[in-house]
């Protein structure tokens, strides 16, 4: 599951005419391409990352820069979504779904020159799992045998830990119980491998504030590596030349531009800095005009991914499921996807998705009759003698209109005042994960589109579990849907959790994502799918295709 990033900042109304020239100027990026100017792609990526460290990464903006730099055992088919070869060529699965052997690439380089061996993905996976690193997604591991005794302390003894070299480039899991989705897990980019020498040449295996992430430190295995850092204004990626498929791959250089301000990502667009607006969300006030004027240039897709606010379920007052169904039923989504969004965004009335496939039962609607009884159960009717609350968002004019939003509706339907504070992105995570708020924007989206990637996160002690919030009966749910082989029953275990993940309310569902870009014709080869996964191997630039 990965934490999303959302729009920004109004620009004044242009006639139709100076409009018409801004939207169908040419997109192509000023000089700063240095010695690749005709294979340079320059794009933006949302909120700076909060790490290069794969291992220390939650956000999508993070990840869109580490899938250019690190390639996992297993890649995510952009098409198809699902599992193909990556790091290793080929894999085997025994008939009981308990043992995995992976080859390696024979031909699988760092970007210092030297072979990628299952030996560094033995190393790799004890950093992952090493109490002191913090990995976010460490517990979805726990199949492996020996991974949880190793990650929760109780064991010191790696080699007990069912990740093992059967020789340079054979790699081999075993696992105590099945996992249906363990190749999708194995995509993740916070699965990428690490060279040993070059993190132990910066510290331990679990600093988390090593310096090995710094250029020229890095050594990565993807088609790029990082040459360029500048904290919150530019990443730059050259070639790799010891890339495995080096030959394949067009692109020379890529330039990263952080940005939480979609206003400015779209003028940057607009005036030829930025051939794609990858931040994930046009300004809703720009959609229509792109659409008349420039259609070529805007992308909009479906998306498997939730906007959504936690309560802190341990804090009063929102440790009381009454109080969160108040807040819950009070909101009209209806009007925040239609005043406030403007992409497509379908109003959600679960966490998980809804699809042919995952259709789980859910009392949650728009009542402020309901919402006010439910107030009122917990103890505050009509509002009285309910504390101010603050709901924190990151910093974003998007997240600010919805929190402007839901501030007004809690006001009018619950009679509660709520005070509204925006966050810059990586004092937001931390502030989230120590669980320091009363209310706090969030969102989510699956890698591998599977209720599974959203519920799992909300088992007792997960790294992801925002609102920190705890139930037996759904942690127990979730352990038999993650052996369940079978598809339909295991659909019908997550609808159970689901439904009973709802009727406790640790969040509140706003919206389904749809994502929303801008990109130049020149860009080729680049696809946008419902899990915001890019393939930069792929892409290429057609000067041919520049407008005059």
């Amino acid at each position: 599951m990965l934490n999303t990033v959302f729009p920004l900042k109004m620009l004044r109304s242009l006639t139709i005419i100076s409009s018409f020239v801004l939207y169908t100027t040419a997109c192509t990026p000023s000089s700063d391409s240095g010695e690749h100017p005709e294979q340079t792609l320059h794009l933006s990526i949302g909120a700076s990352p909060q790490a290069l460290d794969p291992h220390l990464i939650a956000g999508v903006p993070a990840m869109k820069v580490i899938s250019s730099l690190f390639e996992p055992l297993l890649l995510m088919n952009t098409d198809t979504l699902q599992p193909e070869a990556g790091a290793a060529e080929t894999w085997s699965v025994d008939d009981n779904g308990l043992r995995y052997v992976f080859k390696l690439r024979d031909n699988a380089r760092w970007s210092d020159g030297s072979p990628v061996t299952a030996h560094d993905f033995v190393f790799t996976w004890q950093r992952i799992l090493s109490p002191g690193i913090g990995h976010y997604y460490a517990q979805d591991f726990y199949p492996i045998i020996g991974a949880q005794q190793y990650h929760q302390g109780k064991s010191e003894d790696f080699s007990s830990v069912g990740v093992k070299a059967l020789s340079d480039h054979q790699l081999e899991f075993s696992l105590h119980s099945p996992d249906p989705l363990f190749l999708k897990r194995l995509t993740h980019d916070t699965t990428s491998p690490v060279q040993k020498a070059n993190i132990l040449s910066f510290g331990t295996i679990d600093n988390p504030v090593s310096r090995w992430t710094q250029p020229p430190n890095m050594v990565s295995n993807g088609p790029f590596m990082l040459t360029r850092w500048e904290l919150n204004k530019v990443l730059v990626a050259e070639k790799n030349p010891h890339y495995w498929k080096h030959s394949a791959v067009t692109l020379e250089r890529i330039v990263f531009y952080p940005n939480e301000d979609t206003a400015v990502e779209e003028r940057m667009f607009r005036s030829g800095q930025l051939q794609v607006a990858y931040g994930g969300s046009v300004p809703a006030e720009k959609i229509a005009t792109y659409r008349q004027q420039a259609p070529d240039k805007l992308v909009i897709t479906d998306s498997y991914a939730t906007y959504y606010y936690d309560f802190n379920t341990q804090r009063p007052p929102f440790n009381n499921v009454d109080v969160r169904k108040a807040f819950a039923f009070a909101v009209d989504r209806e009007k925040i996807v239609e005043k406030i969004a403007k992409a497509g965004q379908q109003p959600a009335y679960t966490l998980s998705p809804v699809d042919d496939f995952f259709q789980p039962s859910s009392a949650l609607e728009f009542n402020p009759e309901k919402a006010r009884d439910f107030l009122a159960a917990a103890g505050y009717p009509n509002g009285e003698g309910f504390p101010i609350a603050t709901l924190i968002y990151n910093t974003h004019e998007q997240h600010r209109k919805v929190s402007i939003a839901l501030q007004q509706m809690w006001k009018k339907h619950l009679n509660v005042e709520v005070q509204i504070e925006n966050q810059e992105w990586k004092v937001f995570l931390g502030t989230r994960r120590q669980h320091d708020f009363d209310i706090a924007r969030d969102g989510s989206s699956s890698t591998f589109a599977d209720p599974m990637d959203f519920l799992t996160t909300y088992t007792t002690g997960h790294e992801l579990n925002t609102p920190n919030w705890q139930n037996p009966e759904f942690d127990a749910l979730l352990v038999k849907a993650r052996v369940e082989t079978d598809f339909e029953k295991r659909m019908t275990l997550l609808e159970q959790a689901e439904t009973l993940f709802m009727e406790h309310m640790p969040v509140v569902p706003l919206y389904y994502y749809a994502y929303s870009y801008l990109i130049s014709p020149e860009v080729k080869g680049m696809k946008f799918n419902r899990i915001e996964k890019p393939d930069y191997r792929a892409i290429s630039i057609d000067k041919s295709s520049k407008e005059h």
